[in-house]
């Protein structure tokens, strides 16, 4: 008896921890249980791309969220709630691997757009391009793809989900049928996760430099500066063809060798806001490289930020 309910404990353990599982499947039209919320009351951030709010795409990784605190964007497809980031100035070409996780109450579909130095749409990436990732020991499931930057082409990211993939859901198959098909044992009795699309959502950016911009020391790279165009009315994400393949590059901007360049606001933002994730996690380690890089940068905070963190 004693062996029975060890095997029914243990079966419905794997059963429930089968939510957080594996590879690719199909995506479902129809919404299993009951509604979900998938529209977007807030009224939209901005008129044109050129409005967003960027954050630099800095360090080896970007975890973030979207949520009812991200900047909302009307799209063509609609009001999706959105991120949006921009290479850094001393940077060429940058390997973007995007990944939206799987988590058991949803997942965010992603849509992604490049934008040229004048925020103008030049690629889209649709959510059938994007593979799903199998869970492995310390992460879940995940919508991923692999794309590249250029500093002269393609400087802007923005990610979103559209209201058709927000009505959706994924189907991925149970780790333990997995488990068993990779080792010919029968298939076990379990019910693949049904994943739902969400307005939210969990993820992250894995980058690698590819290309990087050398400049003389006390001088500044500047974002890329669009050139004088009209001012443009409501976002188009339509895609032009071709895609331009080159832009005339910035001229460097001398500045005092004694005195580095003030940090912008949202670089400020973005520093403070991963230290504080790495402390969270306990990843002491990553938070002091964090923090020196941003100080090398020219951060004002982020050593205040991280000697704070410290003393609590």
């Amino acid at each position: 008896m004693k062996m029975i309910k060890t095997t029914l404990a243990a079966m419905l353990v794997a059963s429930l921890l089968g939510c957080a599982a594996s590879p690719t499947a199909k995506t479902d039209k129809t919404m299993p249980g009951t509604a979900k919320p998938v529209s977007i009351s807030q009224a939209p951030c901005c008129e044109s791309f050129r409005e967003f709010a960027w954050v630099p795409m800095q360090g080896d990784e970007i975890d973030f969220v979207v949520d009812a605190y991200s900047q909302v964007g009307q799209f063509e497809e609609g009001k999706s709630y959105f991120s949006a980031f921009a290479l850094p100035a001393n940077v060429e070409r940058m390997q973007v691997t995007l990944n939206s996780w799987m988590k058991s109450e949803g997942v965010f579909a992603p849509k992604v757009l490049l934008l040229d130095p004048n925020f103008q749409p030049v690629k889209t990436i649709a959510l059938d391009e994007f593979t799903v990732a199998p869970s492995k020991m310390f992460s879940l499931s995940s919508y991923q793809h692999r794309f590249t930057m250029d500093q002269a082409t393609t400087p802007y990211l923005v990610v979103y989900s559209p209201l058709e993939y927000r009505e959706e859901a994924i189907t991925i198959p149970h780790p333990e049928r997995l488990r068993a098909e990779e080792l010919g044992l029968a298939r076990p009795m379990v019910t693949d996760p049904v994943i739902e699309h969400q307005r939210f959502g969990s993820l992250t950016l894995d980058l690698k430099a590819l290309n990087m911009r050398a400049y003389r020391v006390g001088e500044v790279q500047p974002l890329p500066q669009p050139v004088a165009v009209p001012a443009t009315a409501p976002i188009s994400t339509a895609v032009p063809a071709p895609i331009p393949t080159a832009a005339p590059a910035a001229k460097p901007v001398a500045a005092p060798v004694t005195s580095g360049p003030a940090m912008l606001a949202e670089s400020e933002t973005f520093y403070n806001t991963q230290i504080k994730a790495a402390v969270a996690r306990n990843d002491i380690q990553k938070a002091l490289r964090l923090m020196e890089e941003a100080k090398r940068a020219g951060s004002t905070t982020a050593e205040a930020t991280f000697i704070e963190l410290m003393q609590k």
